[in-house]
């Protein structure tokens, strides 16, 4: 299984706009257009892979969003993903527990931060590699089976939490230029399709 692991400056609450995400959702059409990228071929799901989008924006504390291949009555586009993500904030507003709630097939919610999300993939045995233009080309790399890929937004991630993955893998590179998240998951998805990586 893929994984992909958004680190978001996304708001925690369900009270954003679906008419205007990139304001009022603190770039939740970042992590929309992310889930896109990482689950839909041209006309069907892939099988394959999951994403997290860890959403860190006020003003509740961190929640995670989780979309799998088991997703039904999705719509791949902008609107319909935000507001899928809409309704699993409102059904987890104000809990503070970590435990994961199933809204619907294939979607869940969970008050896990970014650092619970990288231990309970560690204890999966996958292997993280983490996005970053400094990174070894990805080209020359070798992706072990069951990968986990992380990146930021369009404002990166923090150094500690940075950090706190870098323990448990290694930076990787699609080069120099910083393309748009949704982007370079498109370009890992081709690479790990090309060499047959699940």
């Amino acid at each position: 299984m893929r994984t992909f692991v958004l680190w978001s400056h996304a708001i925690t609450s369900p009270e954003f706009n679906l008419k205007d995400l990139p304001s009022s959702g603190k770039r939740m059409d970042i992590v929309a257009r992310c889930i896109i990228s990482a689950l839909w071929l041209s006309h069907k799901l892939r099988n394959n892979t999951r994403i997290y989008a860890v959403l860190n924006g006020a003003p509740e504390p961190p929640k995670t969003v989780l979309f799998t291949p088991e997703i039904k009555r999705v719509s791949p586009d902008e609107r319909s993903i935000a507001l899928w993500i809409k309704k699993a904030l409102d059904k987890y507003k104000g809990r503070r527990d970590k435990e994961w709630v199933e809204l619907s097939n294939g979607i869940k919610i969970s008050g896990r931060s970014f650092q619970d999300i990288i231990k309970d993939l560690e204890k999966e045995g996958c292997s993280f590699y983490m996005l970053h233009e400094r990174g070894k080309n990805i080209e020359e790399v070798e992706i072990k089976e069951n990968p986990v890929f992380v990146l930021g937004d369009h404002k990166g991630i923090p150094k500690n939490d940075e950090a706190f993955v870098l323990r448990r893998g290694e930076r990787v590179s699609l080069g120099k230029i910083p393309y748009l998240a949704s982007f370079c998951i498109s370009v890992v998805q081709w690479i790990c399709d090309k060499r047959n990586i699940l």
